[in-house]
């Protein structure tokens, strides 16, 4: 059996492309020139998007100006026809969805996430709502629920949908409490960082040098210098290596990357990343000191 899958590169495409649309007033702007600052504001395309996804929605016609490349035009020209289309019946799915499909999540919890065939029949209402809603609100949806349903919404909506989750994300959304596109996640890349660790073969703290970058980290430190993955993996661990110092690895690399993703998504600032930052290396810091705690002098295994 096949099992296809989304990642989280083609989650951020679909989310572009519907950013763009809903950034466009009429079918007429699709053939419209476009500067990158412009790009940016509007369209909400980060440094990263700049980098890895700009190829892949315009071409370039003069010197800073740029146009939408004819496939990409194509899909957003039949979007907004879509659009437009469910907008005059949209205000009337809205309010009938959000009553049903209250009912139906009160429902299941009342009968222990069981469903009834009273229960069944008001999903399916409910899915039949789906198309109005979906072309209607234009959602910007998060790319976890595209990854891991390994699907993207307009490639068939009702396979997307059917799941509380989805629709859980659509209700979100009427409220405005929904996904939205951000580029705070660019204010902390190339602040000046601080991690501090400390290292039993010095007899004391290391100060290295980061700043988050599109792809990972930037370290500075008087051993080695480069870039490194957003799990620290690549010039920060070396460093660690390099003066023998002890630290939870997993757990330091899913720290990192959790952290670098937090900065990335707007989730956090450059004062937070700090902080941040610097409880995992005090939290390698411990380990280091701990390890060697007791250890035999003639052992000096760790």
């Amino acid at each position: 059996m096949y099992f296809r899958e989304v990642t989280e590169e083609q989650a951020r495409a679909r989310n572009l492309l519907i950013s763009i649309a809903k950034g466009l007033h009429n079918e007429d702007e699709i053939g419209g020139r476009y500067m990158i600052d412009e790009i940016r504001t509007r369209f909400y395309f980060s440094q990263r998007d700049i980098k890895y996804q700009f190829d892949t929605f315009f071409d370039s016609v003069e010197e800073a100006q740029y146009v939408l490349r004819p496939n990409i035009g194509a899909y957003l020209a039949k979007v907004l026809r879509a659009h437009n289309c469910a907008c005059s019946g949209l205000e009337a799915a809205e309010s009938i969805f959000v009553k049903r499909f209250g009912q139906l999540q009160n429902a299941v919890r009342s009968n222990h996430y069981g469903f009834t065939p009273e229960m069944r029949e008001t999903y399916a209402e409910i899915q039949k709502l789906v198309p109005v809603l979906h072309w209607g609100r234009l959602p910007i949806i998060s790319k976890y629920l595209m990854i891991n349903s390994a699907l993207i919404p307009e490639e068939n909506l009702t396979e997307f949908y059917d799941g509380f989750d989805m629709l859980e994300a659509l209700l979100n959304d009427i409220y405005g409490k929904g996904e939205t596109m951000e580029m705070n996640g660019d204010q902390t890349l190339g602040k000046e960082l601080t991690f501090s660790v400390f290292c039993r073969r010095w007899g004391h703290a290391d100060s290295y040098r980061m700043q988050r970058t599109i792809d990972g980290w930037n370290v500075r430190h008087i051993s080695i210098n480069g870039a490194c993955d957003p799990d620290g993996t690549g010039a920060l661990l070396m460093n660690l290596q390099h003066d023998s110092i002890f630290y939870p690895e997993e757990g330091v690399k899913y720290g990192l990357q959790k952290l670098w993703e937090d900065a990335d998504d707007g989730k956090i600032d450059v004062e937070q990343l700090q902080i941040k930052l610097q409880q995992i290396a005090d939290w390698i810091s411990k380990v280091e000191q701990v390890v060697g705690a007791g250890q035999p002098e003639w052992l000096n295994y760790y």
